[in-house]
């Protein structure tokens, strides 16, 4: 399974937002889109998505921008990921294995069903906070280590 552009770019906008509003000021785009290294018209197409999920709060006019709804550490990143791409799911019979005519037969639904669970129980592991933080990437180097 491979994380579509909407779902990586919604990380980094979200990355950037968290640190360039720390102190709880708004952020415009144009700012984030620097951060990130994101065009600002991408930005404005995800933007919505983030939104709808209650994960960035706006303000318009002066001294508006986008600032996050919650704190970083109660923001997990699979919902960021589920706000920008929808629910994850390796196969559609992964979530609804009602919808599969196979289903009273196949014996990989149930693989399909433990690898998105393993998947999900990731992306809800870690917060925003967590992967904004310094030592975010000795952190996933020591749990690499650990499973290889």
């Amino acid at each position: 399974m491979k994380l579509r552009t909407r779902a990586r770019y919604s990380m980094r906008m979200m990355m950037a937002i968290a640190k360039l509003s720390s102190d709880g000021v708004h952020v415009g785009l144009g700012d984030v889109s620097k951060q990130c290294g994101v065009s600002k018209g991408y930005l404005e197409q995800l933007v919505g998505s983030l939104r709808n999920a209650r994960l960035l709060r706006a303000l318009s006019g002066r001294g508006g921008g986008y600032t996050l709804a919650r704190s970083a550490d109660e923001i997990k990143i699979g919902d960021i990921i589920e706000a920008a791409i929808g629910p994850i799911a390796v196969t559609e019979c992964a979530v609804e294995p009602e919808t599969c005519i196979n289903s009273d037969f196949c014996n990989c639904q149930g693989l399909w069903s433990l690898i998105n669970h393993k998947i999900n129980q990731v992306l809800d592991e870690y917060s925003l906070a967590d992967i904004i933080d310094n030592k975010w990437p000795k952190r996933v180097r020591d749990e690499l280590k650990k499973i290889k």
